[in-house]
């Protein structure tokens, strides 16, 4: 498979984010046994009506692959670290993206080993965190002209949150 970038290679701004809490659904009282890898593989177009603008952010991304991110204000962005920590603020990493049939997923260079999602077990979802209780996968695509990254959190098996960032290209790059 094919993993040049130069597609979304370039710098992004951030320009607008929302997110949406909920719950695995159950059936006969248990949770949906598919509800975790739904959940996971969501791409968030639900959201894109809700976004709220929002700056302070910048994404680099390398025909080769690699990101970084870079703080230039403070974003109102629901953000989770690199060890799926729901933080108070925006906390940027580095790392390289990852392609499989369904697109494209950001992984983070500092992500503990012991995390590292290898199996396929939640379709096709390349998660960028599990250590067992959070899951988190990172999920880049382009739509009209913007690069969308959907954000899907899943915690103790049942809650979730899903956080849809939106960022145009820098203005130098227009």
């Amino acid at each position: 498979m094919q993993n040049n970038f130069e597609s979304i290679a370039g710098c992004w701004e951030l320009v607008g984010s929302t997110t949406i809490n909920s719950e695995i659904a159950f059936v006969d009282d248990e949770p949906d046994p598919d509800g975790i890898a739904d959940w996971l593989n969501g791409v968030g177009d639900e959201l894109e009506e809700s976004l709220k603008s929002t700056s302070g952010m910048k994404l680099e991304v390398a025909p080769d692959g690699r990101f970084s991110e870079h703080l230039t204000g403070q974003p109102s962005v629901t953000w989770f670290d690199v060890e799926g920590v729901l933080c108070n603020s925006v906390v940027p990493f580095n790392g390289a993206l990852r392609r499989n049939d369904e697109g494209i997923y950001l992984q983070p260079d500092d992500i503990p080993s012991w995390s590292e999602h290898l199996a396929a077990n939640y379709g096709n979802a390349i998660l960028r965190y599990d250590d067992g209780d959070t899951k988190i996968s990172d999920f880049l695509r382009m739509k009209d002209g913007r690069l969308l990254r959907t954000v899907n959190v899943v915690t103790d098996e049942l809650y979730t949150d899903r956080v849809l960032i939106a960022y145009a290209r820098c203005k130098e790059e227009r």
